[in-house]
């Protein structure tokens, strides 16, 4: 078994955070009006299936089901509400909106199946295997390790079945063959960090905060090559990796602040970024030291809009209202949503009627899978897993094109937080 598998990581770009906090979170994240603009991005027209009155389609009672598998219970069971929101307004749109999923000349309902890893590798793979029993045509997803990705791909690759997920270690697209992500590109995220920490910050002395995993301490390898490439002089004056269950942070803190670094690099999940926020505050704020995140758990849920994160600059895939055509219209959808269904509304979107930075991070895996059951125009499964290679699409996080291993290429965009706003950051100069 490969040596990441072993890794028990509760973050795929890191989306956990403490449930008593939800009510808060999701009410300070509700900016349906953000008009901040990222740097433009160049898409094709939306690739939206419209509904067809064409007599050759005829329709189907019988669903094409899809497996999604994430952490339901265990340190990261908010995730799994998260993913309950957007498999609702997934079925809303592909079934009530569009009458189904074009398979061939047949619409027919999309199922989404769920299955709780509880937070272990074993019970990802063992959740893989009652999927496949289950007949779903697509496993998506897949929880908040990478160690996941490795587990239920060890399960759907000898079956020839598409693993649809979020999930970016890049050993998992040289180990596998059946297998797309959606999400971002670590190389090309690794680059964006060190441009931010050379270029917009001008640091010249670095700590490192890491959470002390396999799979973190290679991204974070390839964070600090990508610094020093760009200035060979950077110094790293502290570098520190705590476990995943790490909640108080205040003497790494204090230690930190002594080293006085220009900025400090992290790589952690939500729940550690939640309570560094809090304790940074508490501990009477940074000084002039600057925070860069490097991964998804430091932006979702409105971490930013925290007194405490006040200044830090986070990575973001998605801002409301801007982007590809199918960005637009993917934010749009979620208003349509809010507007028709207020119980789902006051559920999944109380903050308002704009998707959070996660909802299209999350819908992606679905998106890849309907779209490449529709590109084999059957849910054979192994013809499924062919029609993956070479998808391209227009998708909630942008242009997706699929490299010949099933990563995409899409690295997301750095914002400043100044005052709870997200405000883009320009690192083409």
């Amino acid at each position: 078994m490969h040596s990441l598998r072993s890794s028990l990581w509760y973050k795929a770009a890191a989306l956990i955070i403490v449930a008593t906090l939800l009510v808060p979170v999701l009410a300070a994240c509700g900016d349906d009006g953000d008009k901040t603009t990222p740097a433009e991005i160049t898409a094709p027209p939306s690739t939206t299936t419209p509904a067809t009155s064409n007599p050759a389609i005829t329709t189907s009672d019988k669903p094409v089901k899809i497996g999604v598998i994430i952490d339901y219970s265990g340190p990261a069971a908010l995730t799994g509400f998260l993913v309950d929101g957007v498999i609702e307004f997934a079925k809303w749109y592909w079934n009530d909106k569009q009458g189904g999923i074009l398979v061939g000349n047949e619409r027919r309902p999309v199922e989404f199946l769920k299955y709780d890893n509880k937070g272990q590798v074993a019970e990802a793979a063992a959740a893989a295997k009652k999927a496949l029993i289950d007949g779903c045509t697509v496993v998506t997803m897949g929880g908040t390790s990478n160690s996941f990705g490795f587990a239920i791909a060890d399960v759907t690759d000898p079956a020839k079945v598409l693993y649809s997920t979020f999930l970016n270690e890049p050993d998992l697209f040289t180990t596998y063959s059946w297998l797309v992500c959606s999400f971002y590109d670590l190389e090309a995220r690794a680059k964006m960090t060190a441009d931010v920490v050379v270029k917009k910050i001008k640091a010249k002395k670095v700590s490192i905060l890491c959470l002390e995993l396999e799979t973190d301490r290679k991204a974070m390898d390839r964070v600090k090559a990508a610094i020093k490439d760009l200035d060979p002089t950077i110094e790293i004056v502290s570098e520190d990796y705590v476990s995943l269950g790490t909640s108080d942070f205040s003497s790494l803190l204090t230690k930190i602040k002594y080293k006085n670094p220009d900025v400090l690099v992290t790589i952690l999940v939500e729940a550690n970024y939640q309570a560094i926020a809090k304790q940074i505050l508490e501990g009477g704020g940074w000084g002039n030291i600057q925070h860069v995140g490097n991964t998804e758990g430091s932006s979702f849920s409105g971490i930013g809009k925290s007194p405490g994160a006040n200044g830090w600059y986070t990575p973001f895939m998605y801002l409301n209202g801007q982007g590809s055509p199918a960005q637009i219209e993917f934010g749009e959808l979620w208003a349509e949503k809010c507007a028709v269904d207020s119980g789902w509304k006051k559920k999944y979107s109380a903050a308002g009627t704009a998707p959070l930075s996660n909802h299209p991070v999350l819908y992606n895996p679905l998106l890849t899978a309907i779209k490449a059951i529709e590109k084999a125009g059957t849910d054979d499964r192994a013809k499924v897993a062919e029609a993956a290679k070479g998808l391209e699409f227009d998708s909630a996080l942008g242009y997706e094109k699929f490299g010949p291993g099933g990563q995409s290429s899409i690295a997301g965009f750095y914002v400043h937080w100044q005052d709870g706003q997200p405000v883009p950051v320009d690192l083409s100069e």
